[in-house]
């Protein structure tokens, strides 16, 4: 004879069989639950229906990715809207002064060794190629900055290469009285002139300054460069004082007279 189920049985198997389902449907761990269009456990602001990244945040820094995808920002978000708001300003600034301005041919990253029309480039390294007017990066080296320095470290290594393309397209370069580190402070003080035009935008967040500052003591030149060696670019503090001339006191102040 077939045993009956007690009716306290039935009800604890009923109840079991309600607990399975719910957990099937994703309903007992919110961590788990992605069907759900409402749902942002990162709490970026960005629904996980439609976020990438549903368990990392968005950089809500000013220097984070403008994709909105839901994703935290690589250095390559960070390098691009960089490139594109330094080389902005730079075209602006020729147009007001009625001069002809030449953006870079290339922008370019490597991870190895290449060869450019300066010669090899090497790695830990950044700089500008008066050959074939192109700025090369060593990109895990600007990765290193960012996470040793912070966000606005590798953007402050582009802006200063900048200052070289504008060097080139105003003749500076090509003048050969002029001592390396003369060239090199003058490029920290422009990309003081940019960062205070980004700062007025809203641009450079709270702590950005002093990123920079960080940042440029950490390459001084280790102490006993001479001035007129072919290789130097000036001990951290000289550095970070063109930096704060550019800032403080407009293109005017990074004058070579």
């Amino acid at each position: 004879m077939a045993r009956r189920i007690g009716p306290f049985l039935f009800g604890f198997l009923l109840l079991m069989s309600w607990a399975v389902l719910a957990a099937s449907c994703g309903g007992g761990d919110d961590d788990d639950d992605t069907s759900s269009t409402s749902k942002d456990r990162d709490r970026d602001g960005i629904r996980d229906a439609r976020d990438k990244c549903p368990r990392d945040k968005e950089d809500e820094g000013r220097w984070g990715s403008d994709a909105k995808d839901g994703c935290p920002a690589t250095v390559d978000d960070l390098i691009e809207l960089a490139r594109s708001d330094i080389d902005t300003f730079w075209q602006n600034e020729f147009d007001i002064d009625g001069v002809v301005y030449d953006g870079p041919i290339k922008f370019e990253p490597y991870t190895t060794e290449i060869e450019t029309d300066c010669g090899r480039a090497s790695l830990n390294n950044a700089f500008y190629c008066s050959a074939d007017h192109s700025i090369y990066y060593d990109s895990n080296f600007l990765t290193e900055q960012l996470n040793s320095n912070g966000d606005f470290a590798p953007v402050l290594i582009v802006a200063h290469e900048w200052g070289h393309l504008v060097q080139s397209l105003v003749g500076i370069l090509q003048d050969d009285t002029l001592y390396s580190i003369q060239v090199e402070l003058q490029a920290d003080c422009l990309a003081g002139v940019w960062a205070a035009d980004a700062d007025s935008r809203g641009l450079m967040e709270q702590g950005d300054f002093n990123e920079a500052i960080v940042a440029l003591f950490n390459v001084g030149d280790p102490r006993g460069t001479q001035f007129f060696d072919p290789q130097a670019h000036g001990r951290a503090g000289d550095r970070i004082n063109s930096f704060q001339d550019g800032f403080e006191g407009g293109i005017e102040a990074c004058s070579l007279d």
